[in-house]
């Protein structure tokens, strides 16, 4: 198995020769993994089930590494938790409104407004094209359109002109498989800073794992702090530093990090 570097013009180097710094000094580094894209998009596709073993690596990860895993999700904490069942973990959810602290303590960003205009817009007939599905997730509204290019570019359609009902308070957001309309003070990328600024993650180095066009900007918070991002999923247009095929390898690259953390 190999990494591709984000340079086309690089030949992707040997995996374990692409990564070895990455396992150096392992316990200052801290783990972000973007929920939307990776692990949930991937329980969508192939059954709840799969989601068991990636949680159980997931716990283990946070307690070899002292707590130093966080989550980033565009779904409140409630559905997050619910579905991560029995971990409650540091992070972001509702695309950066909602924080949770390494010291469990959540806060909430203040809205200026609320959906309800979207809700009207999105309900009135023929405004969703048939064959997206639509999901209210409390602080954003999701168009899920899957990997269909011509309901993609309508979904996309349907955001924009949601946007258009209030330019300063909806934002846009591009995921895999998926378009949010939500609020313009959400931010997964701002939410990494936050986090990165606790007094038990100051001195650490960010790994970050995001999938799908909407996470470029956790990837970009990963650079500004020194760390890595790595890219998860086909897209090819990424900013991240490396990209791996599927959560698969993710959880292949998680059993080493719990090695290199010397984990029994």
């Amino acid at each position: 198995m190999t990494l591709a570097r984000l340079s086309p013009a690089a030949a992707p180097p040997p995996f374990r020769t692409a990564v070895r710094s990455l396992f150096e000094n392992a316990r200052l580094k801290a783990f972000f993994f973007s929920l939307e894209g990776t692990v949930f998009d991937e329980a969508t596709r192939d059954g709840e089930a799969v989601i068991a073993e990636t949680v159980s690596l997931l716990g283990r990860l946070a307690e070899a590494s002292e707590g130093a895993v966080a989550v980033l999700g565009e779904r409140s904490f409630a559905e997050i938790d619910r579905r991560l069942a029995p971990l409650r973990l540091p992070g972001c959810a509702s695309g950066g409104l909602e924080l949770r602290g390494l010291d469990g303590a959540t806060t909430k960003s203040r809205c200026d407004g609320d959906l309800d205009a979207v809700r009207r817009l999105i309900a009135r007939p023929g405004v969703v094209a048939s064959g997206v599905n639509v999901v209210d997730e409390g602080l954003s509204i999701a168009l899920a359109h899957g990997d269909d290019a011509e309901l993609a570019a309508a979904a996309r359609a349907t955001a924009r002109d949601a946007v258009a009902l209030a330019p300063a308070v909806y934002a846009m957001r591009s995921g895999a498989g998926v378009v949010r309309i939500g609020f313009a003070g959400a931010s997964l990328g701002r939410a990494i800073h936050r986090l990165m600024n606790d007094a038990a993650l100051i001195e650490r180095i960010p790994i970050v794992f995001g999938g799908g066009r909407g996470d470029d900007e956790i990837h970009a918070a990963a650079r500004d702090f020194g760390g890595t991002s790595i890219e998860v999923g086909g897209r090819c247009d990424h900013a991240a530093d490396f990209a791996l095929p599927g959560m698969n390898d993710v959880r292949w690259l998680m059993r080493d990090f719990l090695a290199a953390l010397g984990e029994a």
